[in-house]
């Protein structure tokens, strides 16, 4: 008797490409949203130089991972589970103290939040990740 893994490759790498998709509409919907423009711009301050390093710092350890879990590296798979909780106080920063995110905007981000989520709990069970990490399963 043959057992299946309960999440194949393709659907993990589409529950982490749902992912992204998600944040970048709800991006979109953001920074086309008048509201959002409006309230952006009465409460906005200038980024300091530290924070926009930190900023581009955690951006591409943030491309890289995503990189490295699309081509199911095992490096990859324990910088996102021990990264995952320290990367949300990234939003301590001062110019990241208030956020304003229009209603679809909202809906796009939660969702991808929530399949961060499941990602992380796929990354963290081993029954569910060592089927995925494995050579000869395609």
């Amino acid at each position: 008797m043959k057992t299946d893994p309960i999440i194949t490759k393709t659907k993990f790498r589409g529950m982490l490409l749902a992912s992204l998709l998600c944040v970048f509409i709800s991006t979109i919907f953001d920074a086309y949203d008048e509201t959002s423009i409006l309230i952006n711009e009465a409460l906005s301050k200038d980024p300091q130089n530290w924070e926009l390093a930190i900023t581009f710092i955690l951006s591409i350890g943030l491309f890289v991972v995503a990189i490295g879990l699309l081509l199911f590296k095992e490096w990859a798979r324990k910088l996102y589970v021990y990264s995952f909780f320290p990367l949300l106080l990234i939003y301590l920063l001062p110019t990241y103290s208030w956020t304003y995110i229009s209603g679809l905007g909202a809906i796009f981000y939660e969702i991808s939040c929530i399949l961060s989520t499941l990602i992380l709990g796929i990354l963290i069970v081993p029954s569910l990740y060592q089927p995925l990490f494995k050579k000869n399963i395609e």
